[in-house]
């Protein structure tokens, strides 16, 4: 039964917020709980400010005799003890009263409010989980050829732009919390003054043409921030990756002042952001204050005679005019947030096209073992449109030899092998196992039997043991790893370590010398008990006596298997079974060891220029 398939993805920050929605497995009541919470949290932020009303009227009028007419607020006036008769002091029973009811319903939005905290951070880190594990994983699934193309900081950064879908959604909690209590201490302002209201309400245009002019060019920056941020992981990480290089040939100043440069481009963004976002609260806060005061001005002068009591309402309304004006700046806030994340995400969802990215294809028939042979039919491969790597490659290797390639450098040796292993894509029906497309194979089942190692060894920064497992259903016991380390003449090493076989290795194997590298890599295939095992230039860093044996071991280990090993110096295989040799992208020659000698070509050259002259040449 096929499972059900995937809705495909759009292709755009929109379609990428979709596609992580259902990836988190998102329901409603995950949206629910927190604005239910922050709805309530409203109702007791209006209660508190709503009480400044009597209690400004009340200094204004030096009494709370109005609040037995009140309409809202009379109901305070029932919690003053019977007993309490004296005018005067009813008032001072009321004015604690009024206080510690705003202290109190104070008190219990913000208890909600770090209760919602508390449940939004669970949600959102549960969020971030699932969100990271699925741009990785997507990342991860890219061919070789994406990965050859494209710096190792970009890939990092828009990986990490994946949280911007978290930011966004804290941004909107945000904006609903902001905008209830936006419209809460809405409906006290006008309880305190309605003409100041109404200026407030009229001053907004102004502030909101502003913004709309600050965001476009935010925006505008904020797409130019993404390209040079991109650069910044690059240039870092590609530096940092090769610091044996930098130190080789004390390159640490211009490494730096390259780095330096690329900050410089950052800091120049940042300033002209920065300096455009600075205007924005100044300008707000002023155009909406010099209002208030105009209208106030006015309000005085229409009365005529002036009480400094009557000014207690207005005092009572710039303090929640304040507390509006925060909630208001995150409208704008929000908005420049958007214009920040859109480019970023914008990224984020390019990693989810399948253009560009190679991807291998696997196929759905499980690989067992290899029986009869590999068969190349006419192999073609190009890692640049145009420019031939390989080209009409035929060849036969057969299940249980061991088949030497070899030829000069650039002959395309590695990519052959590379294609055999899959790393790359190749066209349909050009590349058989048994008669049958390697393209046909699910890829970990031919992984499963399959182990190489290539000239360029890839440890990680962790144990020996860790290494040497990798890949592996379960870790071997130690007198496996240490019976595979003796197999390529490492056992005494690995033995003598302070630690042994937990021994951290440094990141790419740094404290190891580049043979003892090759060593634990070949120790590491030999543990995948592999099917076919391919070594390219596995043994080039070892010397000439310690080569021998291992090469040695190899074969005896591998024997009934079957054995690809690209090699430079011919001395390691003089035992294989064929020999096929690459030149220019093209297989020339194809044959044993002393057939090809004799016939004086392109493998005769190659021995010659290794042993001398064959006899008799």
């Amino acid at each position: 039964m096929s499972s059900p398939q995937k809705p495909p993805i759009e292709i755009s920050w929109k379609g990428i917020l979709r596609h992580y929605w259902r990836v988190v497995g998102a329901r409603p009541r995950h949206i629910g709980i927190p604005v239910a919470l922050i709805l309530l949290a409203g109702v007791f932020e209006g209660a508190s400010f709503s009480l400044l009303i009597p209690l400004s009227k009340s200094i204004s009028a030096s009494s709370f005799d109005f609040l037995s007419e009140s309409q809202w607020f009379g109901w305070v006036l029932g919690l003053v003890p019977d007993s309490v008769t004296d005018i005067s002091r009813r008032d001072t029973y009321l004015v604690v009263i009024v206080v510690g009811l705003i202290i109190g319903a104070r008190i219990v939005k913000l208890a909600i409010e770090y209760g919602t905290k508390l449940y939004v951070v669970r949600r959102n880190e549960r969020y971030r989980v699932l969100v990271g594990e699925e741009t990785f994983g997507r990342v991860l699934r890219f061919g070789r050829m994406y990965f050859d193309r494209n710096a190792v900081g970009r890939v990092d950064a828009e990986i990490g732009w994946s949280s911007s879908v978290l930011s966004l959604l804290v941004a909107l909690e945000e904006l609903l919390r902001n905008g209830v209590g936006l419209l809460v201490k809405a409906g006290v302002m006008i309880g305190l003054s309605v003409p100041l209201s109404i200026a407030f309400i009229l001053s907004l245009p102004f502030v909101n043409w502003f913004m709309h002019a600050v965001n476009r060019e935010v925006e505008r920056i904020a797409r130019q921030a993404v390209d040079v941020d991109r650069d910044i992981r690059s240039r870092m990480l590609d530096i940092l990756g090769s610091i044996p290089l930098v130190k080789a040939y004390s390159q640490e100043a211009k490494a730096s002042a390259a780095y330096a440069e690329a900050l410089g481009e950052a800091e120049a963004l940042a300033i002209r952001r920065d300096t455009v976002l600075g205007l924005r609260y100044p300008v707000e806060e002023v155009v909406i204050l010099i209002t208030m005061m105009l209208v106030q001005s006015v309000v005085i002068v229409i009365q005529g005679d002036f009480n400094p009591g009557d000014l207690a309402p207005f005092g009572a309304f710039l303090i929640v005019l304040q507390q509006a004006l925060r909630d208001y700046k995150y409208f704008s806030q929000f908005s420049l947030q958007v214009s920040q994340e859109i480019p970023r995400l914008d990224a984020v969802a390019g990693l989810f096209s399948d253009e560009g990215k190679f991807v291998v294809p696997s196929g759905s028939r499980p690989f067992e073992r290899l029986e009869d042979a590999i068969e190349l039919d006419g192999v073609d491969f190009q890692y640049q449109d145009g420019v031939d790597t390989l080209k009409d490659i035929r060849a036969r290797i057969p299940a249980g030899g061991v088949t030497a390639i070899v030829g000069p450098t650039g002959a395309g040796k590695t990519t052959l092998v590379d294609l055999i292993a899959r790393f790359y894509d190749c066209p349909p029906g050009t590349i058989l196992l048994d008669g049958v497309d390697i393209r046909d194979f699910a890829l970990p089942t031919l992984h499963a039997r399959m182990a190489i190692v290539s000239q360029d060894v890839w440890l990680l920064n962790r144990r020996l043991r860790d290494n040497l497992a990798f890949g592996l259903d379960e870790v071997p016991d130690d007198q496996t790893l240490l019976e595979a380390l003796a197999a390529v003449e490492l056992r005494e090493f690995a033995e003598g370590l302070r630690e042994g076989l937990d021994t951290e290795i440094g990141d790419r194997g740094v404290q190891l010398s580049g043979g003892q590298r090759q060593r634990v890599a070949l120790a590491r295939a030999l543990l995948r008990d592999p099917d076919i095992l391919i070594l390219d230039e596995a043994t080039s860093a070892l010397d000439s006596v310690i080569e021998q044996r291992v090469a040695q071991a190899i074969m005896e280990r591998a024997d009934g298997r079957t054995l690809i090993m690209i090699a430079h110096r011919l001395s390691t295989i003089r035992g294989a079974d064929q020999i096929l040799v690459l030149r220019g992208g093209r297989l020339v020659e194809a044959g044993g060891w002393d057939d090809l000698v004799a016939r004086g070509g392109a493998f005769a050259e190659l021995h010659a220029a290794q042993f001398g002259p064959a006899p008799g040449s």
